[in-house]
């Protein structure tokens, strides 16, 4: 039957004809006078109540009454509102009415050998006594002089300490200042006096590797890894040694230590929240945990080898802003100002990075993935302070831009990817614009931390400017790589202004990390094979195969996404590479191991100076003409033997073309 819908005649006290005739309750009221679904109204109850659940739980969580069940394993506040698939549930923890001091003092005498406490309780164990030097024999190493000591400490603490607070500084520098009025380790445990060489390592890297391998050295050889007493120090003075053998472009005796490093925090339970623990216990281990996460997460991006943490065993929450201010000294003052660690905004990027693992392991990341990766960044460049912001004007401090980078970086691999061989062309040319526009970001904060540095015209290298001692001392291995390929792209896109902003950036960062001398001696490379297509009016270089292999530089070090190895066997033991001259820029086969002295930062220069000057003279002769739209024509019967393109009668390399078939086109105006 059929129900026509009616005006409502039900009053306060009595419910409408419709309803008292069908003999059910009436749904109508007078003042909406308009169905109310039943349905409806408890759908929205029942929302209401999901809603002030979440609020009793984040009140909980405050006030630290957790319920296992309703506590989240990071809080929101410190990510973006991006949901990450297989986010970790805490471990419920299981509580007992009775008291079992009795059994807890028999396990730790009888169990002894066996199996340990977790660590929060295993600190109470007065039989893990720290190792003393003295007690073992260990030969003593020597320390610097205090002043130098002095020195690497205040670089540790304006270039690694800023960004990733891993001691308490604090209690450290009173323990430094102990020891250097004793001018002896013998009273301090060895793993102590292995972090504070490692510490000594770390300093060196803003100024010079030379003295820092010693000292590394020395810390190796006072970290015992046979011991099975580890302690949070252990895990401080692995990852640093990892950072220095890093830094020093040792990476895969880095990826080690970080193994070393990411081990011991498991073993001691750092991976764990103790939410019954010294509130200062967790206030200092949870950065030295995240510090190891990070970096696991961006060596492993930079190697494109797999994570060592698994996000779902990690449950220690996000270091939270108020609670990790950080006395950075400035670089170019005698004091100090409190700064909120780039740690906090670094973390949601990093995690972005885990997922971004998994995706680019498949041979093309799909419209849907990059469009999902590229919300989330976007949500984590917000987390970012307003003059860290990619539209921001004004100086930036160099000692700022690393977490930055981490982000740009993590944009530019998950695009980059797509211009595999295995893409269609379109979608290659999607990936490399957005490379383009990545790089292009990327050299606005370049800029940024260079004053006076013009774009528009390439000035020689002479005396040291203000910026490139500042550039030098806060440049990481990590972003020597990131300006690399945001000058390979820019180069093979003819944005030779751009490029040399990085090229720039790069000379004056020089030698002070070896991977950029190697990523110059490449750089160069390139350039001299780009300026040999051009000179051979080479079409469509877009679509260069052997160019569009080179501008992929480390993905071809990916056993998953490189390429070009496939038909390797044959020339494996050939040890060949192209080498070049600028008066010879075809390639020839000879072995060249000429990376670790490489140092003709100013042919680069030149080069693109060059590159940038024919480009300019090409668009002022022939504006109307771009080397994007040169197509061939149908000629009469008598050209067809040779084909003919629009093309600019100059060539890139400033010479005119010949008019002769020997370049094997014919221009429009010997036509005519």
């Amino acid at each position: 039957m059929e129900l026509k819908a009616g005006k409502c005649d039900a009053t306060d006290n009595t419910s409408c004809s419709e309803c008292t005739s069908r003999n059910t309750k009436c749904q109508f009221t007078k003042d909406s006078n308009k169905r109310m679904s039943s349905i409806k109204q408890v759908q929205d109850l029942e929302k209401q109540l999901a809603q002030a659940k979440q609020q009793l739980n984040q009140l909980r969580s405050q006030s630290g009454d957790r319920s296992p069940d309703e506590s989240q394993s990071y809080p929101r506040s410190g990510l973006p509102s991006q949901e990450y698939e297989g986010r970790p549930r805490k471990r419920q923890k299981i509580s007992a009415a009775r008291d079992f001091s009795t059994v807890r003092s028999d396990l730790r005498n009888y169990g002894r050998g066996i199996f340990k406490p977790p660590q929060s309780y295993l600190q109470q164990d007065s039989h893990a006594a720290p190792r003393l030097l003295a007690a073992r024999g260990v030969a003593l190493p020597v320390l610097p002089p205090k002043h130098v000591a002095d020195e690497l400490l205040y670089f540790y603490r304006i270039s690694f300490q800023a960004t990733f607070p891993l001691l308490d500084w604090s209690s450290f520098e009173k323990e430094y200042e102990a020891v250097y009025r004793r001018r002896s380790l013998r009273e301090v445990p060895q793993v102590w006096s292995a972090l504070l060489f490692a510490v000594f390592a770390c300093g060196t890297l803003p100024q010079s590797l030379r003295d820092g391998q010693d000292y590394s050295e020395a810390s190796t050889k006072l970290f015992d890894l046979s011991t099975d007493d580890l302690t949070v120090d252990h895990v401080r003075a692995a990852i640093l040694t990892s950072v220095f053998l890093v830094e020093s472009n040792h990476k895969s005796a880095g990826w080690t230590w970080l193994g070393v490093a990411a081990r011991i925090g498991q073993d001691i339970g750092l991976h764990v929240p103790d939410v019954k623990g010294p509130f200062l216990y967790q206030v200092t281990n949870r950065p030295v945990w995240w510090t190891v996460y990070v970096c696991d997460r961006l060596l492993s991006l930079e190697l494109g080898r797999p994570c060592m943490i698994n996000d779902n065993d990690c449950e220690m929450d996000v270091p939270s802003p108020d609670k990790m201010e950080v006395q950075r000294a400035d670089s170019a003052r005698s004091y100090s100002t409190p700064t909120h660690s780039p740690l906090v905004p670094t973390v949601p990027v990093i995690r972005g990075i885990s997922k971004l693992l998994q995706t680019i392991k498949d041979p093309i990341t799909s419209p849907a993935a990059i469009q999902s990766f590229d919300t989330l960044f976007d949500e984590c460049m917000d987390l970012f302070p307003a003059h860290h912001q990619i539209n921001a004007f004004g100086p930036l401090d160099p000692y700022e831009i690393s977490p930055v980078v981490y982000l740009q970086n993590a944009r530019l691999m998950l695009h980059r990817h797509n211009l595999t061989i295995k893409n269609s062309p379109n979608g290659r040319a999607q990936a490399l614009n957005k490379c383009i526009d990545i790089a292009k970001q990327t050299t606005r904060y370049l800029a940024r931390c260079m004053p006076n540095v013009s774009r528009e015209e390439i000035q020689p290298r002479g005396g040291e400017d203000r910026w490139q001692g500042p550039m030098r001392s806060a440049a990481s291995a990590f972003l020597c790589t990131h300006i690399w390929r945001c000058s390979l792209l820019l180069s093979f896109r003819a944005e030779y202004a751009d490029a040399s902003v990085c090229a720039q950036a790069s000379a004056a960062i020089g030698a002070a990390r070896p991977v950029n001398l190697a990523c110059g001696r490449y750089l160069d490379f390139f350039l001299h094979r780009l300026l040999a297509k051009l000179q051979e009016e080479a079409e469509f270089l877009e679509t260069d195969e052997e160019l569009l292999a080179l501008v992929s530089g480390d993905l071809q070090g990916s056993a998953d996404n490189a390429w070009v190895w496939k038909d390797a066997e044959g020339d494996r033991d050939q040890g060949s590479s192209r080498h070049y001259s600028p008066n010879n820029p075809s390639p020839a086969t000879a072995h060249d191991d000429n990376y670790h002295t490489w140092s003709d930062w100013d042919a680069i220069l030149d080069t693109l100076q060059r590159l940038l000057q024919d480009k300019r003279r090409q668009q002022q002769r022939q504006p109307y003409t771009q080397s994007e739209l040169r197509v061939p024509l149908k000629l009469p019967s008598q050209f067809q033997q040779q084909t003919v393109h629009l093309a600019s009668p100059v060539s890139p390399g400033g010479s005119e073309t010949p008019q002769n078939g020997t370049s094997g086109r014919i221009r429009i105006a010997d036509i005519m």
